[in-house]
């Protein structure tokens, strides 16, 4: 019988790096907040290139919705080219404001293309973390910025991150950065601490000659949502998050945005499918956190 533990918080120490006790609240809860771990004058620089990137990419992403709920926007190719490239993507029916802020988020290749972003991806801290939690060696696959602007943000259901970034065997972890305080208000994550320990429920892929998409039934999910506790993170957190992990946000109807920064790794020694949905091209390889970009493939 699978427990709700509590979600393990802890004070990022710049010098020594992953606190006493950190490893092994990650494997018992399948979660971790680390407080303090990016200085605030780095969250601000960052949440500068996000609104950059933002202003510089929306023309282009009109009628581009990302539907967090129903996932209406699995099948276009707009998003299923996306994985190399960087795009934004609008939110679902918003009305009345300024197009920018109707930027729900920007994906997927921030950490490879855009300096600020890569930069921040690969800081010395990052790779020192993942050797003290013993995570193996993480490629960085995914970057998202999440942006959740005030009275406008919306809503993301219950899901598990391997569910969409799947590898064999599952090595899925999120590294999510708090770049402005989240809050109850303001679309802070909940999730079920301790049920990574289940089994994953559903995995996502592309269907026939990768065109389409679905969703592979696995196995019977049945998650106490009544017990999903708030990972609240004050700005320059990190909140990691193992791919099994249940978790979800609420819609911003606050008047406090709430921008986030999202890392999805997988393990080196993993085997990606050929039908997972996020592509690369070749002269994009995967690297791990630190690692320069070669200058020749």
């Amino acid at each position: 019988m699978i427990k709700t533990v509590h979600a393990p918080r802890f004070t990022f120490d710049p010098v020594h790096g992953a606190p006493a006790g950190a490893k092994s609240a990650w494997e018992e809860a399948g979660c971790l907040i680390l407080e303090g771990f990016v200085p605030e004058t780095t969250c601000d620089a960052l949440i500068e290139a996000a609104d950059r990137l933002s202003r510089d990419l929306v023309d282009a992403a009109d009628g581009h919705a990302f539907d967090a709920v129903d996932n209406q926007h699995a099948g276009e190719d707009y998003f299923l080219s996306s994985g190399d490239v960087m795009r934004a993507f609008m939110e679902e029916k918003v009305e009345g404001v300024d197009r920018v802020r109707a930027v729900n988020k920007l994906g997927h290749a921030m950490h490879d293309l855009d300096p600020d972003f890569e930069a921040f991806s690969h800081q010395e801290q990052l790779t020192r973390l993942t050797q003290q939690l013993g995570l193996g060696k993480p490629l960085l696959l995914q970057s998202m910025l999440i942006f959740k602007h005030a009275r406008v943000g919306g809503e993301v259901t219950m899901h598990q991150d391997s569910t969409f970034i799947y590898s064999e065997p599952e090595s899925c972890i999120g590294f999510w950065f708090a770049l402005q305080d989240a809050t109850t208000e303001n679309g802070a994550m909940y999730a079920l601490p301790g049920w990574h320990k289940g089994p994953l429920e559903k995995r996502f892929f592309r269907t026939g000659e990768g065109h389409g998409t679905d969703f592979e039934a696995i196995d019977q999910a049945d998650w106490p949502l009544d017990e999903a506790v708030p990972l609240e993170a004050p700005k320059g957190s990190l909140v990691m998050l193992h791919g099994r992990l249940p978790h979800r946000s609420s819609a911003n109807s606050s008047d406090q945005s709430r921008y986030a920064y999202t890392l999805h790794t997988i393990d080196a020694s993993a085997n990606y499918p050929s039908d997972n949905w996020l592509r690369r091209r070749a002269d994009l390889p995967l690297r791990t956190f630190g690692e320069q970009m070669p200058t020749t493939i």
